[in-house]
């Protein structure tokens, strides 16, 4: 029997980094200048290239990947859309 996906849900939540006030201050983080998103097996490949020249590669299940389309999708409904 499939574990019920709240279980999955409540793993992912309590694994989450917290993020500290000097890395929410202005210029602490590097701003990501492009990405690109790749199939690996079951998995993707995000990379992201940074502003200070430094690549990051993550590899997300699809599990993860689809939390990670929802935060965003709720951030941008918060900030709102440019035009």
């Amino acid at each position: 029997m499939a574990k019920p996906a709240e279980s999955d849900w409540m793993k992912f939540a309590r694994a989450q980094p917290s993020v500290s006030a000097e890395e929410r201050a202005p210029g602490a983080a590097a701003k990501a200048e492009s990405f690109i998103i790749e199939l690996a097996d079951e998995n993707l490949l995000l990379k992201i290239k940074r502003d200070d020249g430094r690549v990051a590669l993550v590899e997300l299940t699809p599990e993860t990947a689809f939390y990670l389309r929802e935060y965003l999708t709720n951030a941008l409904a918060t900030i709102g859309m440019p035009d």
